[in-house]
């Protein structure tokens, strides 16, 4: 196979761009190959260079921002303690408020959780606060969705807090999200459903006194969390089980009552679409309907729904 001169030398000198090729210090040899590892440090040196230059000032600026924190917390506090109801919007913030007042509180905490559950590192994160609090002697009361019943993670959770002295009630729907501190200080989410948005710190009196009358009203409605190595029997633990579903069913009749969605449902009762609709489906059959809105006459007919 014959290569022209001109293709050659377009080779050669990329074959010294790469690095691969470099002049030969024998006089009989214009040129020396190199090995790939070797090209590619020579190649690159200088680029990696720069890359650990630029982290480590990255690295230096952010120890420099970093170490401003416990100033900046402890401003924000001296500022809200005059302030009746305070927005904020660094999450970083929120956690370390939360945990301020975790550490402080001396008499009770109320705790009300939409969803289906949360994280296996988020439940971690509130295990370790809640079992200090009640080492404390501190009332913790709790009230989550019915959904969370199937949660495997939240059933390891609140098995644990159980046995420490904790009080967990399951609700059909959790409106929005609130944790209260001994009555007087509560954190609600800036935006209903997502707490990554930041939070509102309420510490006027009236409007604590408000958000934990509806707290209130849930934990008087709700049902034990069925966990039975805390000592309940298993036949309550089946007939209670029974009633959380029946809540659970009947919640959904109200919601198809009122035009909502198959998605706002299942958002709102902390369950996937598709087990909304199994449901739904189910709910429809029982009542002997052909569609949604039969099935909502037939259980107003029938005193189903108030």
């Amino acid at each position: 196979m014959s290569i022209s001169s001109e293709r050659l030398d377009e080779l050669v000198t990329a074959l010294r761009e790469r690095m691969l090729f470099r002049r030969s210090l024998d006089p009989e040899r214009e040129y020396d190959a190199v090995g790939p590892e070797t090209a590619v440090v020579e190649l690159l040196a200088e680029e990696e260079k720069q890359i650990r230059q630029r982290q480590n000032e990255m690295a230096r600026v952010r120890a420099e921002m970093l170490s401003l924190l416990p100033t900046y917390f402890e401003a924000r506090q001296s500022r809200r303690t005059a302030e009746a109801v305070d927005v904020i919007e660094d999450v970083d913030m929120v956690r370390h408020l939360l945990g301020d007042r975790a550490r402080r509180v001396k008499h009770e905490l109320c705790i009300a959780h939409p969803g289906s559950g949360m994280s296996e590192d988020g439940l971690a994160r509130s295990l370790a606060l809640d079992l200090m609090m009640l080492e404390r002697g501190v009332v913790m009361r709790s009230v989550l969705q019915h959904s969370t019943r199937y949660h495997a993670a939240t059933q390891r959770y609140v098995g644990e807090v159980l046995r420490h002295g904790a009080q967990v009630r399951t609700v059909p729907i959790v409106p929005r999200r609130l944790i209260a501190f001994d009555r007087e200080v509560a954190f609600i989410p800036l935006e209903t459903g997502d707490p990554a948005k930041g939070a509102v710190l309420v510490q006027e009196p009236g409007v604590v006194e408000h958000l934990l009358s509806s707290f209130d009203l849930m934990w008087h409605n709700g049902r034990p969390f069925p966990i039975t190595e805390v000592g309940a029997k298993d036949a309550e633990v089946v007939d209670d089980a029974g009633k959380a579903r029946d809540e659970m069913m009947r919640a959904i009749l109200e919601q198809m009552s009122s035009g909502a969605k198959d998605e706002m449902i299942a958002r709102r009762l902390g369950i996937s679409v598709r087990t909304c609709r199994r449901h739904i489906a189910a709910i429809i059959a029982d009542l002997g309907a052909y569609s949604r809105f039969q099935a909502g006459v037939l259980a107003q007919q029938r005193g189903l729904l108030d």
